[in-house]
């Protein structure tokens, strides 16, 4: 996750349960940046779902996610 402009913006990943969760501080004019690493197997096959919840509707982020093979 990379965000700027202000305040924090959280993210959780759930599949069945919570799975991970993470907030990035997000600084006027200067990119914060945070990630997880999971190890393999813990998201099963199928669906999960990503929230974010960002303190201010100001902040710009952007959200990658990878699952190697």
């Amino acid at each position: 996750m990379a965000c700027e402009g202000g305040g924090s913006v959280r993210a959780t990943m759930q599949q069945e349960s919570q799975l991970a969760a993470f907030t990035v501080q997000c600084p006027v004019g200067s990119g914060g940046m945070g990630s997880v690493t999971m190890d393999a197997g813990v998201v099963k096959t199928g669906s999960f779902t990503v929230g974010i919840d960002a303190s201010d509707e100001g902040i710009r982020w952007a959200l990658t996610i990878t699952q190697p093979e």
